[in-house]
Parts: C-alpha cells; structure tokens; sequence
C-alpha cells in the first residue's frame, strides 16, 4: 500500500505525547496533526511534533482515517462516539469508557459502521509478560501485583479503573477462561476514590487469580506469579527480569532455579504498530472493543461488591 494512512492523537497529555511519537515512528502512517481540550497543550505538542494542532476533535474529521484517544476517561465516550460515526477507526486508551453501557454503544457502532475499535491494555505488548506467557501450561495460581506511589495523575478514578484494570485483562488473557466466583475487599487511604484491593477469583477452568493493587505504596512494583504443576514462573514485568523454579521428583532432589532476562521492547511502539497493522490489513484488534467492555464490566461489578461491604 503507497499511500499513507492518516493519523492523529487526541489528548496529548503526558500519555498522549508519547502516542503521538509512536505514531510518528510508524512508516505506514502520517501523523497528521494532535489535538487537545487545552489549545496551549496542543499547539506546544504540534510545534514539537512538527505537525498540526487542532482544538476541536470535529476538525480531524475528513483528515484523518484513525485515531488515539488518550484525553481523560470521561471523555472516552464522546470522542469515540463521534469518529466512529464518522468513519474513522479508534484506538482508545484504558478503560474503554466510564460506563458499561458507553463500552456497548461504541462496540455496536463501529461493529455497524465496519470500523477497528481497539483498546490500549498495553501490558499485552509487554515482552516479559509474554514470555511468560509462552511458558505457562495448565497454570494452578496466577497472582499479579501492580502497586505504585501516590500520584494525582489517574486518581480521578479509582485504582480498579487505574491499576486493576490491567490485570482483569490479563488474568482473563492468562488463564483463557472466565470467571465464577470472586472474593474482593479496598479501602480509599489519600483519595475520594478506592486506592487499594486485594482481588481473588475462581475461574471458569479452575485456576485461582489473585491481584492485589495500590497506588499508595511507598515502592512501585508489577509482577506476575504462575504456580503450576511441574514449576513456578515468576516475572518482574517492569525490570523484565524472569526466575523459574522446579523442585525435583524425589523428596532429597535439589530445587533448579533459572533466571534469565528478556530484552526491554517498547511496548507502547507495538501497541500503535498492531493498531494501524489491523487498520491496514482488516485484521481483529490485539485487544479488542470486546476485551475492554469485559474488563469494565467486571471493574463495575468488583466496585459495586466492595462499596456493599
């Protein structure tokens, strides 16, 4: 294909910026321009970036054929609604919406209109959780830990929509199975908003997840446990540093442990190549429209136990 496809960013706020890079770095594509809710933010990253600004999201229309939506949560929705509408294909930052019910009209939306609605859960791009993932067989326990220090960026929602959102994802993605039961419990400690859980779940196909979350925690840490039959796969998903643990069959064997480390991947590049790849090639998105009302649903329905507690 000759011909460029035209791109632009929508919310070129700390995240957004680096969307817009990306976008910059993809040879199928022409950034065409970023956009903003404040004209002074989208004119200084445009000046940057060498490309335009525009203040109105209504103005990419007819100039673009996809976008990144990475401004706030809240206006997910309206923004998406409005390209989809328009015939442009979306790529939306997590969570897909603020609501359930936004997540299923964009879905119907693009599903009628035949346009690639994808959802940024980007620790599917990340190449140490998908290490892991090719070693997983028959997993018993998966445990995810995602904790961070307290920041005023992200907490106008809670840490289920921050934080656990992308492990739902991935616990969902890991053990390929849904849920049956769960036993949830988070406290809000600095914001109106719950800053911390501690998650554990019965799926479908028999594996216990557990996620516990916090972004009130005096370190950062992202780490992912697989307890299985024949070993134990533990990842640090953020320094991508992997250990696998086997204990001999007999009772006096010596336990073998491997540790080994992958190459750091930026996983935001692929994240925007896999996007534009599904655009060009009508392929189904990594993480689909789909994927991101499921992992919404089940923040809403874990949101609801914990405040009837």
């Amino acid at each position: 294909m000759s011909k460029k496809l035209r791109g632009a960013v929508v919310g070129v706020g700390y995240l957004g910026n680096f969307h817009a890079q990306k976008y910059k770095n993809n040879a199928h594509v022409e950034l065409v321009g970023v956009c903003d809710h404040s004209p002074a933010q989208s004119d200084k990253i445009a000046t940057e970036l060498g490309v335009s600004s525009f203040h109105r999201p209504g103005d990419l229309v007819g100039q673009v054929d996809l976008v990144t939506i990475a401004a706030s949560t809240l206006s997910h929705y309206e923004i998406a609604k409005h390209f989809l509408q328009n015939g442009v294909h979306v790529n939306v930052e997590k969570p897909i919406t603020a609501t359930v019910p936004q997540a299923e009209e964009l879905i119907a939306l693009a599903e009628k209109n035949k346009l690639k609605l994808a959802v940024g859960h980007i620790e599917r791009f990340n190449p140490s959780v998908n290490e892991l993932r090719k070693m997983m067989k028959n997993p018993r326990t998966i445990e995810l830990v995602r904790t961070a220090p307290y920041k005023t960026r992200g907490a106008d929602v809670s840490v289920l929509h921050d934080l656990a959102i992308h492990d739902l994802d991935l616990l969902f993605w890991l053990s390929g199975s849904d849920i049956e039961s769960m036993i949830v419990s988070g406290s809000k400690l600095v914001s109106q908003e719950l800053d911390t859980a501690s998650l554990s779940f019965k799926m479908k196909n028999g594996v216990h997840g557990i996620i516990t979350v916090s972004r009130v925690s005096p370190v950062a840490q992202r780490s992912i446990r697989v307890v299985q039959d024949d070993c134990t796969l533990f990842a640090q998903t953020g320094v991508h540093e992997l250990e696998k643990v086997e204990v001999g069959p007999g009772a006096n064997e010596l336990t073998k442990v491997t540790k080994w480390t992958v190459a750091k991947e930026d996983a935001l590049q692929k994240e925007t190549d896999a996007f534009i790849d599904c655009v060009l090639h009508d392929k189904k998105p990594v993480v689909s429209g789909h994927d991101g009302l499921k992992a919404l649903k089940t923040i809403e329905d874990i949101q609801r136990m914990i405040e009837a507690t």
